[in-house]
């Protein structure tokens, strides 16, 4: 019998957060490394999200960099985001030829992914949105969840050409 552990508490669930991503963080999606980081907060508006993407822009963007003015946010659930990621995984294991050692990306994704997913699943009003702009390489990534009193938050500056 497996026992099922309720995180309740956004203390509790950062730091299990903090925990997946120590092995492996990076978001499959992006054309290159994009690690994740974990906060919690009181209140999470779409103007927030607004502010934290234009700073992770900069910081990755460069001096010369313009964070464009024309970004939009696109909402997903948990399901449409993890479903695609967890079975291209999947189906990267399913095809891996050769030794076990050619197994070990693969199996660490799959286990990001449904990590990630589990714990955020523990929490109520997920969900996974990006920020986005015409001609613009950076996409920003937030996964949101909310707890009794708090928000969680992931977020990472996606590279997608």
């Amino acid at each position: 019998m497996t026992a099922t552990v309720t995180l309740s508490t956004a203390s509790l669930i950062v730091s299990n957060l903090r925990s997946i991503i120590k092995d492996y963080n990076y978001w499959g999606t992006s054309e290159s490394d994009s690690p994740l980081s974990i906060r919690r907060t009181k209140s999470l508006t779409d103007a927030q999200i607004l502010v934290a993407d234009a700073a992770m822009r900069r910081k990755v963007g460069g001096a010369n960099y313009q964070v464009p003015s024309n970004r939009s946010i696109a909402c997903k659930t948990l399901l449409e985001v993890f479903t695609p990621l967890v079975e291209s995984s999947k189906s990267e294991i399913s095809a891996v030829m050769g030794t076990i050692e050619n197994l070990r990306l693969p199996a660490e994704s799959l286990e990001f992914y449904v990590q990630l997913y589990s714990t955020f699943q523990q929490l109520t009003e997920t969900k996974v949105c990006f920020v986005d702009a015409p001609n613009d390489a950076f996409v920003g990534l937030f996964i949101t969840g909310k707890t009794t009193d708090e928000i969680v938050v992931a977020q990472a500056l996606l590279v997608q050409t």
